[in-house]
Order: C-alpha cells, then structure tokens, then sequence
C-alpha cells in the first residue's frame, strides 16, 4: 500500500546523502579483496583467516539483517543510520592500527554491523523525502549504491596499495564516513518525518510487514539472483588472471567495468519502474537474461568476447532486478517504519546468495577431479534462474 507523506517534493540533496552513505558501505566492502595480499604479509593471516575476514560481512547480514531492520524501525531510522556511520568509522580506524588477525576481525565485525545498520535505515530516509510519485525511481537508485562502491574501490584502491598503504585506504574512507556523519547530524531536521511510528514497542505492528508472502518471495528470488552474481564475479578475475595472464591491475579493471554496468542497470531499473512498468516484469526478465548470461560465460566453447559481453548483460539486466526488489518496500509497508525491516530481509536474502555462491560453485567445479571444471557450473546457473523466474512468476500473480 502507498504510504502518506507529508512533502510532495522530493529532496534530492537528501537524497543524495543517503545514498553517498551507501556508498561508503561499498567502499568498505571492495576495499578487502585488492588489500588481502598485503594483509596477509602483514599480519601473518593464513588462508583460513582471509576466508573469515572476506565473507564476515555477508555472514553477518545473513544472520542479523531482518532483525536489525526491526530494531532500525523501532529505534527510528535518522538515529540508526548515524549510528551505523559511528560504527563504520570506528571499524575503519581500529582496521587501520590492526597488528593482529583478532584486531582486524573486531574491526570488520564493528563495519558489518555499520553496514547493517545503514543498508537497512536509509531507504526509510529516503522514502520520507521523495514524493510519493517518485518513491520506486528513489529506491531504485538507491539500488545502484554497491556496484558504484566496488568499483570504485576497485579503480583507487589499487594507487595506494602499489606502495603498501593499505592503513592509509582505512584511513581515508574512515575520514570520508566520519565527514558523512558530520553532515547526516546537521541535516537532522530534513529527515524529521522518519521518526519512529509509535512510542510504545508494537512488535506486531513492527513485524507486520514480514507476515506477507511476497517480501518472503522477494527475497528469495534476490538469493538466486546473487548466487548467480557473485559466482561470475569470483570467476571474472580468477580466469582473467590464472587462465589468460593478465595481471592483477587488468583484471580489477574488466571486474570495475563490469560491476559498474550494475551500476547502470539499477538506473535503468529505475527509469522503467517510473514509467510504468510492473517491479514483477523486471525481475522475472532479469533472472532470464541472468541465467543465459552465465550460462554464456561458464561455456568455455565461446569466444572470449562473447564472454566478456556476456558478463556485461548480466550485469546490466541483472542490475534492474535489485532496483525492482528494494524499490518494493514502501508498497509492502503497511507503515513507515516497516521499511527498514523490508530492506533488512531483502538484504538477508542477498547476503544468503553471497554467502552460499562459493561453496555451491566450489562444489559443482570440482566435481571432475582436482582441476576445477567452470563448465560444470551451467547446471547450478541455470537451476537458479529457473527457479528466480518461478518465483517473480509467484510476485506478479500477487499484484507486483
């Protein structure tokens, strides 16, 4: 259902806030995967502990993200976004004095549980500032916040890190986070109608947005979709590097190329939803393009540019379904401060695709021998976008 606000003008300096702390998210995020050579020379991590430091995020909003987002709806959104940038800054600055493996981890827990806290609050932000008819083309946007992140990470982070100033990256986007913080607190009084709906604790009423099947669907269809995405994401490199000699600075840059066309569909995503178009056809089209797309990228019979192009459309047709999935929240809120909680099992439901992508491909890969097999991944594609295009089938039977 639409939700009553009182503005009929959407604030787009606000707006922009919003989503630059999104993007802060993102930075710490593709900020690991250029760095962990030399965390590793320089904290002594084994493998195992890169493993832990790398999939702690997405192990941590698997777990918490739809709790946090109720708590983000009791709590009121401005106070828990502020406090997610505390937290962020405060992992970044402990990250950057790190001389031990449990210094760091303590560091990547206080920034995963920053992230939450953010992910999940600034779309109730940002709902309360848009005009009701440009509510889905705001959170659609708002969508574009990660892909831009990592790939910004990817292109910068490498100029500090030739020379071994992985402190100095924490540093700075600890700096950024606490300038954003600044500047979230002056801005208090644009993000007034995101208080809290009630001052008694209704969990029924918090938790009202959860008893409906359809963000459950939602959800899960984004866990399909991110299985798929992070998959093609770990291979990009990986075959880049070890199976065509590049070196690692060309292969951050196709995977930056790539992750920013995600970019680009989310704002694609965003100008069909406000023209018109159902969130349903976006999804269900998206896991269709996704599936041929990876199916493309893991048949090793292709020529590379095929491939390559292949990991485009998958990226940019892919990047409409996050678009119509977080922009679905203030419809399926029966109040404002069910946003968060929204946002929050949408997060989970992508972090779970994260979280499970690599041990699923690890598996079908190496189903053959030691020498892993990427072709041995198009089953495991495919069934996850037949299975996505089942369930935005189910969206749209609902009224998405």
């Amino acid at each position: 259902m639409a939700l009553d606000r009182g503005s009929q003008r959407t604030d787009w300096p606000g707006v922009g806030l919003g989503v630059a702390c999104g993007i802060l998210v993102a930075l710490c995020v593709g900020k690991m995967p250029p760095a962990l050579p030399l965390l590793q020379q320089d904290l002594g991590l084994s493998l195992r502990e890169v493993g832990w430091v790398v999939s702690l995020f997405s192990t941590i909003a698997t777990l918490c993200a739809a709790g946090m987002g109720l708590v983000s709806g009791r709590v009121g959104a401005w106070r828990f976004t502020l406090a997610g940038l505390c937290a962020l800054m405060a992992g970044g600055l402990l990250g950057a004095v790190s001389d031990s493996y449990a210094m760091l981890l303590a560091s990547r827990i206080l920034e995963g549980t920053g992230q939450i806290a953010i992910v999940v609050s600034v779309p109730t932000l940002l709902t309360a500032l848009s005009a009701p008819h440009q509510t889905r083309l705001v959170l659609a946007l708002w969508s574009a916040y990660m892909p831009l992140g990592i790939s910004f990470a990817l292109l910068t982070a490498p100029l500090l890190l030739e020379d071994g100033h992985w402190r100095l990256l924490w540093t700075l986007i600890a700096g950024v986070t606490a300038v954003c913080a600044v500047w979230m607190g002056l801005w208090r009084k644009r993000y007034v109608h995101a208080r809290p709906a009630a001052r008694s604790l209704d969990w029924r009423k918090l938790t009202g947005g959860l008893r409906q099947l359809v963000p459950w669907v939602l959800g899960l269809s984004f866990t399909f979709y991110a299985i798929q995405f992070f998959t093609v994401m770990t291979f990009l490199p990986t075959w880049a590097i070890q199976e065509r000699g590049l070196s690692l600075r060309t292969a951050s840059l196709l995977t930056a190329v790539v992750i920013f066309f995600n970019a680009g569909g989310s704002v694609l995503g965003a100008s069909l939803l406000q023209r018109g178009l159902r969130g349903s056809s976006l999804i269900m089209t998206a896991h269709v393009v996704v599936g041929l797309s990876a199916c493309a990228i893991f048949s090793d019979w292709l020529p590379d540019a095929v491939r390559f192009m292949a990991c485009l459309s998958l990226n940019l047709i892919g990047g409409t379904l996050p678009a119509a999935t977080l922009s679905a929240s203030p419809r399926l809120a029966k109040s404002p401060d069910q946003i968060a909680s929204l946002q929050g099992l949408f997060l989970q439901g992508s972090n779970l695709g994260q979280f499970a992508a690599a041990p699923l491909v690890t598996w079908a890969v190496t189903l053959s021998g030691p020498v892993p097999d990427w072709s041995h991944a198009l089953p495991l594609m495919a069934l996850c976008a037949t299975t996505g295009l089942a369930l935005g089938t189910f969206a749209r039977s609902r009224g998405l």
